[in-house]
């Protein structure tokens, strides 16, 4: 018994002191950084999973007060309210042997509570909205440019159509914030959970693995909320009172991205169903990608596939 406490209380050290390492990284090695925000969870995470969920959160204080000795309380407060609670629930999951998709939901809502707790604590301790000064940062960058462009010599008209277009686009973002912030908590428990699983291989212990991509498929309803999406951007040019248009924004955005993932999975299908080799396989992705027309083709075979299951069909 003495000895799983020490080895529990030496891990939580250790881990802890990984995680002010980022912390330190992220705060101030910008290209670095990036990557260390992505991973920092991951040691809350196995701690989660190897000793519960008490001795990563007291893994995840010790790490934050050490944090705010060195760079300050707010600094603290940010990267352990972004991080750390993503890394409690996704370790508390893991523990529960729950699914991987299921492992994922509990950690993209965590993620999703950080990032909309992190705009509030920025409002209430700095008097700012973070969303608003980086919309008004990417305005005045647009303003910028053109002026670069401008000294450059290229046409002025063409540059003020350019940046009318940009400026619209960004009078649409506040509106698909909340989209935004779905999809990039998605994106952080699907990172945390697959390094996860690479570090905890390693330390001898193995995570379930995810459904093979090329089997992936979505619920019927991914398709209803699409459409519902665009009928309540459709619905209000005759109810404008602005809810319906955010709404079925952020359903499109979200639901729109889960259906080109889709019909990726079913390009991925067909390319080993006819063992086509891997450097066409790059050459067919590339095209894909970087084409509008194929672009639009995936998104559609994604929609259909969802309905249809093609794999059923060849």
């Amino acid at each position: 018994m003495r000895t799983n406490s020490t080895k529990s209380l030496v891990e939580g050290a250790l881990l802890a002191a990984i995680n002010v390492i980022l912390s330190i990284m992220a705060l101030y090695m910008p290209i670095l950084g990036t990557f260390a925000t992505l991973i920092w969870p991951v040691p809350i995470v196995i701690l989660g999973v190897r000793h519960g969920i008490k001795t990563s959160f007291l893994s995840m204080i010790v790490a934050g007060i050490i944090v705010a000795i060195i760079s300050g309380p707010f600094q603290a407060i940010t990267i352990v309210v972004s991080f750390g609670l993503i890394g409690l629930a996704m370790g508390w999951a893991i523990k529960k042997d729950f699914s991987p998709f299921k492992i994922l939901a509990v950690g993209g809502a965590a993620s999703l509570v950080s990032k909309i707790a992190l705009v509030f604590i920025s409002m209430l301790m700095m008097g700012i909205n973070p969303l608003t000064e980086e919309i008004n940062a990417l305005k005045e960058s647009l303003l910028i440019a053109g002026s670069f462009y401008e000294k450059m010599g290229m046409d002025p008209k063409t540059v003020e159509t350019t940046i009318e277009s940009f400026k619209k686009a960004l009078e649409l973002l506040p509106l698909i914030i909340p989209g935004i912030f779905i999809m990039a908590s998605a994106l952080d428990a699907f990172l945390t959970y697959i390094v996860t699983k690479a570090v905890l291989s390693r330390m001898g212990q193995k995570l379930r693995d995810f459904t093979p991509f090329w089997l992936w498929r979505f619920p019927d309803y991914t398709v209803a909320a699409f459409l519902a999406g665009n009928l309540l951007v459709l619905l209000e040019t005759y109810w404008p009172i602005g809810v319906l248009k955010a709404i079925g924004m952020n359903l499109v955005l979200v639901f729109g991205f889960i259906l080109f993932v889709q019909g990726f999975s079913l390009l991925t299908y067909y390319l080993g169903k006819f063992n086509v080799g891997k450097v066409f396989r790059l050459i067919i992705v590339f095209f894909v990608f970087f084409n509008p027309l194929f672009l639009q083709i995936l998104f559609f075979a994604g929609l259909f596939d969802v309905l249809f299951n093609f794999r059923k069909i060849y």
